[in-house]
């Protein structure tokens, strides 16, 4: 009986994942990007505590440095930020397709993974981006900088998952929700670099 019952959480939950992670796609075309132009969407202005969430102190889930959003976009580099579950698949999708980037021009970006379920740990993280050799710092978001992302960027952040932001020459880009392909990346980041 045991047995049965445990099938049967799993099917729910392989159901839930399904359901979930179809809300990352774009309706009308069945694509995993939602934006039709090659232009980032959202220039996100920053002023007073709306770029607090820059200086809150974050962990890689992987070598256990410490330092803020602010302290990577100092160092010149484009950052790429991109929200993310470990149980969501369009967010692995993107990871992957940052990857290929990363791989294309090593050393040209930061890439920062930030997880904003917080029923996952850093263990569960860690071994995620272990098993699927994603490039970057991650991290377990902490409140303080989802609440920030949420006034800057707005609920969606939160609400639908993955979320990119780019930030290059001191600004921040909303750039959207759902996977990027590299090309479409490559793109944006020439654009706004």
């Amino acid at each position: 009986m045991q047995r049965v019952d445990t099938r049967i959480l799993i099917l729910i939950l392989c159901l839930m994942a399904v359901i979930l992670s179809a809300g990352c796609t774009n309706p009308d075309t069945g694509n995993q990007t939602t934006s039709k132009t090659t232009t980032p969407s959202t220039h996100v202005a920053q002023s007073g505590n709306e770029s607090s969430w820059m200086t809150v102190p974050i962990t890689d889930v992987m070598t256990g440095k410490q330092t803020t959003i602010e302290e990577l976009a100092e160092e010149g580099k484009p950052v790429i930020i991109h929200s993310f579950a470990v149980w969501c698949p369009a967010c692995s999708i993107q990871l992957r397709e940052t990857a290929k980037l990363l791989k294309e021009n090593p050393g040209a970006y930061t890439v920062l993974g930030i997880d904003l379920d917080s029923r996952e740990n850093t263990n569960m993280i860690k071994s995620h981006i272990e098993k699927n050799q994603f490039v970057g710092m991650y991290i377990a978001a902490p409140i303080e900088l989802t609440k920030g992302l949420v006034q800057t960027v707005g609920p969606k952040v939160v609400q639908s998952l993955p979320q990119t932001l780019i930030i290059c020459n001191k600004k921040i880009t909303y750039v959207g929700d759902g996977a990027f392909p590299e090309e479409k990346l490559k793109l944006i980041l020439s654009e706004l670099c």
